[in-house]
Formats: structure tokens, C-alpha cells, sequence
């Protein structure tokens, strides 16, 4: 197993680094190899390759869990998009170098007597182990890192869909406010034609009755004239009814005498 590979099942985890499923670096290490402190694999002459490399590795998914707790919040981005993918790359190199030091570790065993190979055998167990949990602990992050990168990826798609949602609402409300601005604007002008026509209308009007004054103050002397003609004609009717009523009283008074 590598580093390579990615766990299927994620293992909760609660409480501090040192308790969510990241052994103690330094009392594993050390505790294991101070129970094999008279052993060949613990000799001045011989000095474990998977130690160090165990310490770093777990400083290293660390790190990495700090990095993995800021995705997907405000303060992802391209910066520490770039810090993930460098300090997974920083563990995986790490993982091959513990690997491969478990592998020489388990080839020296080989050649040891039997007592000391089983001595330097649960040291190596033992770190064995630690790393296993180091490197399940990585696994775990990395599902968790890839789950919120997958929810912000959602919500990322939701807010774009709702903007451009929103996007087209506006731009339906804009074309609907143009649409009602232009039938507005051709009422307005309608309106000014009538009220024109309206005014021109009247105008022709106030310029007739300006004619028809004009007509009868140029006939009044006309009127004036054909007034008193028919007042000296009634006047003369009256004055030939006189003469006509006398005349036929005179015409019945002959009558009688003779």
C-alpha cells in the first residue's frame, strides 16, 4: 500500500490533530525503538531509514489537514489550490521514502539471529503501524478535502445559476419596462396630436366667429337702414288706414242723404 492510494471509507474523526487518528510522531518513534534499544536495528552502526521520514510524513499530513480545513470556505483559491497540490506531493514522496525504508528494515531482519530479529520485528510492527494510521489518516483527509471541493463545486454552480437566473429576470424586467416605455411614449404622442388638432380646430372656430363678426358689424348700417325703412313704411300704413277709414265714411254718409 501506497500513497498513492485513496481509502474508500472515510474514518471519523473529533477532537485535536493528535486525536483525530494522527499517532504521537515522536513517542511512537521513540518508544518503539527505545523497546529495542540494544538491538542491532538501534546500533550506532545501523540507523533505521523510516524514522525520520515517519516524523516528517505525519508533520506533513499536519499540514495538510490545516490546508484541507480551508477548503471550500473564503479562502479558497488558486494560492491554496497551489498548497494543496504541493504538500500532497510533499507526502506522497514522503510515503515512498518510509516505504522503502520499511522494505530495507524487513531485508535486514532477515539476515539477523533469531532473538534479535524478533526484537528489531515488533519495532518494526510498531512503526509499521503508525504509518499505516498516518497514511489512513491522509486518506481520510483526502476524501474529506475532495467532498468539500465537490459541495463548493455545487454551490458555486447554484450561485451562477441563480445569477443568471436572476440575470434573465432582469433582463425580462428591462425589456418589459423598454416595451412599457414605448407604448407609453406612443400614447404620449397620440395624445399631443390630438390635443394639436384639438387647438387647430379651435383656432378655425375662433377665426369664423372673427368672419362672422366682422360680416355683421359691415351690415349693421344695412340693418340700420332696413329698420327705420320699415318703421316709416308702418308709419305711412297706419296714416293710409286713416284715409282709407275716412274716405269710407265719408262714401256711407252720401249714401244715406240721398
Amino acid at each position: 500500500m501506497s500513497f498513492q492510494d485513496v481509502g474508500k471509507t472515510p474514518v471519523k474523526r473529533s477532537g485535536s490533530a493528535g486525536s483525530r487518528g494522527l499517532p504521537s510522531v515522536r513517542e511512537s518513534s521513540s518508544a518503539a525503538y527505545s523497546s529495542n534499544a540494544h538491538g542491532p536495528l538501534s546500533s550506532s552502526s545501523h540507523n533505521p531509514p523510516a524514522g525520520g521520514g515517519y516524523a516528517q510524513v505525519s508533520d506533513a499530513v499536519l499540514q495538510y489537514q490545516r490546508i484541507t480545513q480551508q477548503v471550500g470556505t473564503k479562502t479558497d483559491g488558486p494560492t491554496l489550490n497551489e498548497q494543496y497540490k504541493t504538500q500532497v506531493d510533499v507526502i506522497r514522496q514522503l510515503g515512498f521514502k518510509i516505504e522503502a525504508g520499511l522494505r530495507q528494515e524487513e531485508q535486514v531482519m532477515q539476515s539477523l539471529p533469531r532473538n534479535d530479529a524478533a526484537r528489531s520485528r515488533a519495532t518494526h510492527v510498531k512503526l509499521t503501524r503508525d504509518f499505516r494510521r498516518v497514511e489512513q489518516g491522509f486518506k481520510n483527509l483526502q476524501l474529506e478535502a475532495r467532498r468539500k471541493k465537490s459541495a463548493a463545486t455545487v454551490t458555486r454552480e447554484q450561485q451562477h445559476q441563480h445569477t443568471e437566473e436572476t440575470n434573465d429576470e432582469s433582463n425580462q424586467l428591462r425589456q418589459m419596462q423598454v416595451q412599457q416605455d414605448t407604448i407609453n411614449a406612443d400614447i404620449m404622442r397620440e395624445r399631443e396630436e390630438e390635443i394639436r388638432n384639438i387647438n387647430k380646430g379651435m383656432h378655425t372656430v375662433n377665426e369664423i366667429y372673427k368672419d362672422l363678426a366682422h360680416i355683421v358689424g359691415n351690415q349693421q348700417e344695412q340693418i340700420d337702414q332696413v329698420e327705420n325703412q320699415m318703421e316709416g313704411a308702418n308709419l305711412n300704413a297706419k296714416k293710409g288706414l286713416e284715409q282709407v277709414e275716412k274716405a269710407n265714411a265719408k262714401s256711407s254718409a252720401e249714401c244715406t242723404i240721398s
